[in-house]
């Protein structure tokens, strides 16, 4: 189960990235971003590449179509990644590999794309996007985590707890924002407080 939100703040031009998963080290490897540059969340079966790749070719000028387009292009695992990127210009682009685990799928709006595998169903990434695009009155880094914390109430929704590991229980959502250059760890939305 891994989704992730990556936006540009019209406001500021800031990028940001929030990915939940119950993937060990998430963000160390799904969330790219440079400021002024463009923000790219790489997932399903990760490759570093997608991101460090694709941040170079941004910074080249490129646009996230012709990044997403190049990264794919030279990977043979593409059907089983899943990748999305926003440009400094606010341009969006995102690739779902056709054996990406269902349900997997992607949805862009106005400043920013939402993207998840192996979730409970559509309405995770619906919900996520809802809330980001409502949310325009809260700051930027708040309105990621209100767009993660709609996700997280249609996937609990929709299917059982998930397995009581501890790994799975206290890896929650990372946020990584231009201000923020490390990822910060928040708690887990849907850890027990037991």
């Amino acid at each position: 189960m891994t989704w992730s939100i990556i936006a540009r703040d019209k406001n500021t031009g800031q990028f940001g990235i929030a990915v939940a998963t119950r993937f060990f080290a998430v963000g160390a490897l799904a969330p790219h971003l440079k400021s002024r540059v463009g923000a790219i969340a790489t997932q399903a079966l990760v490759n570093v590449f997608y991101g460090t790749e694709g941040l170079r070719l941004l910074e080249r000028g490129a646009g996230a179509r012709e990044v997403v387009a190049a990264v794919i292009a030279a990977d043979a695992g593409r059907d089983h990644r899943q990748v999305h990127v926003i440009d400094a210009r606010g341009g969006i682009a995102v690739h779902t590999g056709k054996s990406c685990v269902d349900w997997c799928g992607h949805l862009s709006g106005d400043g920013f794309s939402v993207a998840g595998n192996m979730l409970a169903g559509a309405d995770v990434i619906k919900d996520t996007a809802a809330a980001y695009a409502k949310n325009a009155a809260l700051s930027f880094p708040r309105r990621l985590i209100a767009a993660m914390r709609a996700g997280e109430a249609a996937r609990n929704a929709a299917s059982s707890p998930p397995p009581s590991s501890y790994a799975a229980r206290r890896n929650g959502p990372i946020l990584a924002c231009e201000s923020t250059i490390t990822p910060i760890r928040l708690p887990s939305l849907s850890a027990s407080k037991g």
